[in-house]
Parts: structure tokens; sequence; C-alpha cells
């Protein structure tokens, strides 16, 4: 009996060993699948962005065992997949935003992580408080910038010389441009939707004296200013100095059909990177500046934050998503492969990357230099790039300028519809 009694012990014993076996090989499997974070992360961008992107995604994730999943759009689409995401509940743990959209989001209630909360992975310590302010809504950092951009203008040193011109300094400079040009066939710039908008936007500036958007942030513009916009409008095209922004081909300025483009700082790599056309020649490129009326204090020209990198509130790896946040703004990989495509990068740590591989010599670099160096260029209220906004004033401006509209009742109209959209602040 002694004897049955202390088998059933024994085997009782082993059976639960082995159950405890069985448990933690359970436990291990289930470890193992986990060891793999599964991230996702959203951008915008053309072929070349979207390329290096991938690649260092790619690189990132084999290196630290994490499952990316990537989502890219061009610009033009970009936020309209986002807000789609949004209404879907189904927003990548990490995400690419421009500076208006995150304050837009920010406004109508759509949290982000708080960035501040996550610096023992984040280097914060590469940027100064100043930058890290350029992603704070209510004193939490929602976003980090990549760099600093603003509207530039540069020119094609021989095409101002075989029409006798130097660089135009003034709005009445290029005005003279324009009208030399026009028998030649040939426009002073070519220039985007953006670059016309915030060239609107600095003359009306200049002329008044008055910034659109108050110190506080608020729609400061009336009916009045916003007809002195709508017929600088007018005159940037009946003087021969632009076409219409639909109209905006950046191959013009190698077919000898432009004098020079205004554009972004951070595009002039994907504009000056090739010239194609049939007429296509060499370009000497030269540095301009963003033209003022007389006065050299007087400025309207601003710089903003560039491709800002946020976490959703409520993504279930916070830490992942910081080491990648991290990884994408301050790696060493990810400087060389981007370069300075998105603009010099604001990160100390990717600064002294390029710089150490003499990558910070280029004609971006040195107009990103000077703009940094202007203390009369101030940081763009956020509401300037609203899309909403730049839409009514080209419906307006298109009646003013091709149809003889009045630019005093048209003023009337696109205030009135300006003082509708909710995100602005009045």
């Amino acid at each position: 009996m002694a004897k049955k009694k202390i088998l059933s012990v024994l085997i009782a014993a082993v059976m639960a060993l082995s159950f405890s076996g069985c448990e933690l090989l359970d436990q291990y499997n289930v470890d193992k699948r986990h060891t793999t974070a599964k991230l996702s992360f959203s951008w915008w961008g053309n072929d070349v962005r979207s390329g290096y992107t991938i690649e260092a995604l790619e690189k990132y994730g084999k290196e630290h065992n994490v499952e990316i999943t990537p989502k890219f759009s061009e610009l033009s689409g970009y936020k309209k997949m986002l807000d789609t995401d949004i209404a879907a509940d189904m927003v990548s743990d990490t995400m690419q935003l421009q500076y208006c959209w995150l304050h837009e989001y920010a406004s109508q209630g759509y949290e982000f992580y708080d960035l501040y909360s996550l610096k023992d992975t984040i280097h914060l310590d590469n940027y100064t408080e100043e930058q890290l302010k350029l992603g704070e809504v209510d004193g939490k950092l929602i976003g980090i910038p990549t760099s600093l951009n603003s509207i530039n203008f540069f020119y094609n040193a021989d095409t101002l010389r075989r029409y006798g011109y130097s660089e135009p300094k003034t709005w009445d400079d290029l005005f003279k441009l324009g009208e030399r040009l026009r028998s030649e066939g040939v426009y002073a710039m070519e220039m985007s939707e953006k670059s016309m908008w915030f060239s609107c936007v600095a003359y009306t500036e200049q002329k008044t004296g008055k910034p659109m958007f108050s110190e506080q942030g608020r729609m400061q513009y009336t009916a009045e200013e916003f007809k002195v916009m709508l017929e600088f409008y007018k005159k940037l095209i009946d003087c021969n100095v632009t076409s219409r922004p639909g109209e905006f081909n950046h191959t013009d300025f190698y077919n000898n059909k432009a004098a020079g483009i205004a554009c972004w700082i951070s595009e002039v790599e994907s504009y000056f990177s090739s010239n194609t056309g049939v007429n296509a020649s060499s370009a000497n490129i030269s540095l301009g500046t963003p033209p003022r009326l007389n006065s050299l204090t007087d400025c309207g020209w601003y710089k903003r934050p560039m491709a800002l990198y946020c976490i959703k509130a409520d993504t279930k790896e916070p830490g992942k998503c910081a080491e990648l946040v991290d990884y994408l703004l301050n790696s060493e990989d990810m400087a060389i492969l981007q370069g300075t495509e998105k603009g010099v990068p604001l990160s100390k740590s990717a600064q002294e990357v390029l710089a150490s591989r003499d990558m910070l010599s280029d004609i971006q670099s040195v107009a990103t230099k000077r703009m940094q160096e202007d203390s009369s260029i101030g940081i763009m209220d956020p509401f300037l790039e609203n899309d909403e906004m730049r839409a009514a004033f080209f419906a307006a401006g298109d009646e003013v300028a091709y149809n003889n509209a009045s630019a005093y009742e048209k003023g009337k109209e696109l205030y009135e519809k300006i003082m509708q959209i909710k995100v602005i602040p009045k």
C-alpha cells in the first residue's frame, strides 16, 4: 500500500513537471513571437524620397527586429489619405506631417503623443529650445521638425546676362525684367502655386505693414488687404513675371523659357538635379533673394518647420516608435541616405555627419544658411498654408486676372469665404 502511494506521488510530480515544462515552452514560444514589434509609418514624397525612406526602414527593421508597414503618397494626396485614416481610426503609429496640418488636427481635438515624455529615447539635445517649440502645442511636443524651409528665388545667371539684367532685388526690378523678356517669349520667373501665394502674402504685408495673422495667431486681414493681394496677383501675370501657377513647369528654366524659379529651398535638388527638354541647356544657377518693396527692413517672407515626425497618442508601442523617430532624425544611416533632400537637417548629429562628408556645400545648403542668418525672416503662422484658404484665393484671383472682375468685390467675397473656414483662428 505504501509503495502504491509513493508511486502515485512520483507520477503526480512527473506530470506536474511535464505540465510546467509545457507551460514554459508555450511561454517561450509566445515571447519569441513577440520579439518582433510591429509598427506602421506614413509619409509623403516623390520617388526619390520614398526610395531612400523605404531603404532606411528596411535596414532599421532588420537591425532592430521590427516589422514596419510603410504607407506613403505624393503630397497632393497625402492629406486626404490622413483625413480618411483619422476618420477610420487607422492612423499609422508614426507619421510625417506638414506644419499646418499638425496645428489643424490639434485644433480639431486630435491628439498626438507628447514626445517630451520620450526624451530618454529621442535625443532632443540635438535641437535648441526654439527649434523644439516649433513642434509644441499647449506645452506638449507633438512633432519634431526635420529642417526649416522658406521660399527663395533662383536665377539662371546666363539668361540674365544675355538680356542685360542683374538679379532683381525689388518687385519693381522683377516687373521690369518680365516686361523686358516679354518680346522674347520668356518669363521672368516660374512659380508654383505656393510660390505665388507666398509672394502675394509677402507683397501685401510689405505694402500694408500688416501681417495676415496677429502675434496671437488670429486672422487680421479684411477685404481691403485681400483686394491688395488680388491686384498684385493680376500684376504678376500682366507684367509677364510668371505664368498661371497651374502652368508651372520647372523644366522651362532649362529650356530658356524662364529666367528664374521661385521655390522652397528643399525643392532645389529635385528641380535642379537634371535638365530635360528639347532645347535643354546647362544653367549657371545663382542664388537670388526674395523681392521686397524698397525698404531694407520690411520682409513679409517666412520660414517654417518642415516634415515633422509625430507619434499617435494611443500607439501600443510608444518606446519602439520613439526609437524609430530617433533613427529617422538623428542616425548616421538616415543622414547619409537623406542628405539635404528635405533641406539641411536641424539635428546637430545629422549635420555633423553631412559636414564630415562635405555634403553641406551645395546651393541648397548655402540658401539655408542665409535664411537662418536673416533675422527679418520670421516663423510662419501655420495657418498661412491652409489649403482651403489658398484655393479660395486663386479662384478669386483668376476672376480678377482673366475675367476683369472687380478686385474690390472679389476681395469682399474672398474675405467672407475665409471667415467661414472652421480651422482658421478668428
